[in-house]
């Protein structure tokens, strides 16, 4: 088998194919030739050294796959050869041309259906769901979301709208017409000085309910339109973007009841099977449309530096 592997922390640089034996299964496991691997911030913070999961160097990358089980291991039922399947490797791994998982994790997949749509409706849509059903979002809300043209961001636009929300998104000026085609009321470049200011007429006086924040940027021009008992809630820390919390601010969050949180998928597990339920419904009857970019396994050093640049639209998905 082959797989990626970081030999270290760091850059892209860092990314190395790697050949091993290919592993048999144990009991409760199930091996996988996997077909799409997803590609998440997630794997950038590990990379990087940020993810507390992984603890030292070398790792194998990627938490979401794709693919076909091949093997079964002992204790195993309801799985068999050839079945098509999905999982989140929350212990890496997913940069291979196989690999292990419990059999406990595996979501069975209709046949047919598209590996790498199956590795969309994973870590990302998930979150996207899961992050607007937490924040409650209904009728009238306004939510602006970050990134919106990448791969949760598009996701959280439709969702965002099909709850009945006005929905802002915020990306690079070459994504303005995807993200307004996904649905969007208006759309804001946020690496402009000053885009604060061009959205603030559609915000109105109530100010912005829920802002989906995967940059991490505490000094964001965001800030002064969230109104009362707006929910900011950050999901992603972008590079560069490790401003404090201006002390100001603080003075106009106890003003406005603004609740600023953190949001990890894996501290919400339990709403999965009801979320990905929901999401294949929805993908199903053609309420919501992913876009996937599919690269090569082997590419992978050259896609996150894509991918970390902005340069990238709806969900990456490797092809070992």
């Amino acid at each position: 088998m082959k797989l990626i592997e970081a030999t270290q922390f760091g850059g892209p640089e860092v990314l190395t194919v790697v050949e091993r034996d290919t592993p048999s299964p144990g009991e409760g496991t199930l091996l996988v030739e996997v077909k799409a691997a997803g590609l998440n911030y997630a794997d950038i913070m590990a990379r990087s050294g940020f993810y507390p999961q992984v603890p030292k160097a070398p790792f194998a990358l990627g938490f979401e796959i794709a693919g076909v089980v091949t093997d079964v291991g002992r204790g195993v039922k309801g799985f068999k050869e050839g079945d098509s399947v999905a999982a989140i490797t929350l212990a890496g791994g997913g940069y291979a041309t196989h690999a292990v998982i419990p059999a406990a994790m595996a979501i069975p997949l209709p046949k047919d259906f598209d590996h790498a749509l199956a590795v969309a409706l994973l870590v990302q849509a998930l979150t996207a769901y899961i992050l607007l059903d937490e924040a409650k979002v209904k009728e009238g809300d306004t939510v602006l979301i970050a990134a919106a043209g990448g791969g949760l961001g598009s996701i959280a636009v439709q969702l965002a709208k099909a709850r009945g929300a006005k929905v802002i998104g915020l990306s690079s000026r070459s994504k303005f017409e995807l993200v307004k085609h996904l649905g969007a009321d208006h759309v804001a470049d946020y690496e402009e000085a000053g885009w604060a200011a061009t959205i603030k007429d559609t915000v109105g006086e109530k100010g912005i309910h829920v802002y989906l924040d995967s940059i991490g940027d505490l000094t964001t021009e965001a800030f002064p339109l969230l109104g009362q008992f707006a929910q900011w809630i950050i999901f992603g820390v972008r590079a560069g973007a490790h401003n404090p919390l201006p002390v100001e601010a603080t003075f106009a969050m106890i003003e406005k009841n603004i609740t600023l949180r953190g949001f990890n998928l894996e501290g919400s597990l339990q709403l999965v099977p009801q979320a990905l339920t929901a999401l294949f419904k929805a993908v199903a009857e053609g309420r919501l449309t992913l876009e996937t970019t599919k690269y090569p396994l082997t590419e992978a050093v050259k896609i996150h530096q894509l991918f970390e640049a902005r340069k990238t639209t709806g969900k990456v998905v490797l092809i070992p």
